[in-house]
């Protein structure tokens, strides 16, 4: 396995929900940075250092005011930009009073941070992700902190053969159907890594029975797109041999799962999860509140795994692990991480000399 702190600065990462970010100050720890993020009062999302330049103080239990974020302990307030515009009491300002400050951008309600250098920042390549506005799809949101290396839940949406055994209760199904008879097949270009696993005339888990009756056993798909910071699953099942594999996916159930994983520290990382499907679209009802909750408790059931995991981990860091088949997608998810990381070093290296 890779050591820890691996994760590449120049990247996209989603560093809250847009609708998490409100009048207060939200606190968030990314690639090993601690960042305060505040929303102005015209509406400007701003994202700096969280540390206040006079006595090191976390920025994040100020409050905002206007356009500035103010420090609890001495009242010193920062612009968007992390400089000092006010020392309560002083008219002079140091030259030097000011935080560092890192690109920030909203969309498809999210906000999304950079931690590389700024001037490599491309809003552009932000992903979109159409499915919170389009009026086909109804989604939730789940925001979850994990105490857990983030490439061990990259590990654990790109091999989905856990499904049978952690969720039984949701979507996991009979556990053979996830090793007997599929189809897979794992790509990479680039930084993105797609992995196609197709589940053939098998059971319908309890969470798709929410949204349909099958008329027996049904043809599932699980495809996964990876690239660092998000891994986006749209799975789905159809009744058995109605086309589902040749792209006629009419009826049944379909969800676009958002899976952005940010890593915070060497063992932890934040988990954002949004849920997106196209029946039922109604979010008022008692199926909407069922299908959050279901998630929820899907996710929690990873979370409990994970976290396990990590400590076991910890108790012996250099013993080895095996891989086996169904291990090519993490596999190929973590060379992207290690390449990324690697061109970073070698670009400060250049740089340096």
């Amino acid at each position: 396995m890779q050591p820890y702190n691996i994760y590449p600065n120049d990247a996209w990462y989603v560093a809250t929900f847009s609708a998490d970010l409100k009048d207060l100050p939200v606190a968030r720890t990314i690639c090993g940075e601690p960042i305060v993020l505040f929303r102005t009062a015209s509406g400007v999302i701003a994202a700096l250092e969280d540390r206040c330049i006079h006595r090191g103080v976390p920025l994040a239990g100020g409050e905002c005011v206007g356009e500035i974020i103010r420090c609890p302990y001495h009242g010193m307030e920062y612009d968007v930009s992390g400089i000092c515009t006010k020392v309560p009491g002083q008219d002079r300002l140091p030259a030097n009073a000011r935080v560092r400050s890192f690109p920030v951008a909203e969309k498809d309600a999210m906000v999304w941070i950079w931690l590389g250098e700024s001037e490599k920042a491309d809003i552009k390549a932000i992903p979109s992700h159409h499915y919170h506005d389009d009026p086909g799809w109804a989604w939730s949101s789940i925001f979850l902190k994990v105490e857990c290396d983030w490439q061990l839940l990259n590990d654990n949406l790109m091999d989905l053969t856990h499904l049978g055994y952690v969720h039984k209760q949701t979507i996991g199904g009979d556990p053979d159907a996830h090793t007997m008879n599929i189809d897979l097949k794992t790509t990479r270009s680039g930084n993105r890594v797609e992995v196609k696993r197709w589940l053939p005339n098998t059971n319908p888990p309890p969470f798709y029975s929410l949204g349909n009756s099958f008329s027996g056993k049904i043809d599932r798909w699980q495809e996964i797109d990876f690239t660092p910071g998000l891994v986006r699953i749209w799975s789905g099942g159809t009744d058995a041999g109605t086309g589902a594999y040749e792209g006629r996916r009419v009826g049944g159930v379909q969800f676009m799962g958002l899976h952005a994983v940010t890593p915070s520290t060497a063992t932890s990382c934040y988990y954002h999860f949004t849920q997106s499907r196209n029946f039922k679209l109604d979010t008022s009802t008692e199926l909407h509140k069922k299908i959050h909750d279901g998630a929820l408790f899907t996710l929690l059931e990873d979370k409990t795994v994970l976290e396990a995991q990590q400590k076991r981990l910890l108790d012996n860091p250099e013993r080895g692990l095996i891989n086996i088949k169904w291990d090519i997608g993490p596999l190929q998810a973590r060379r992207v991480i290690e390449e990324r990381v690697a061109t970073e070093a070698e670009q400060r290296l250049a740089s340096a000399g």
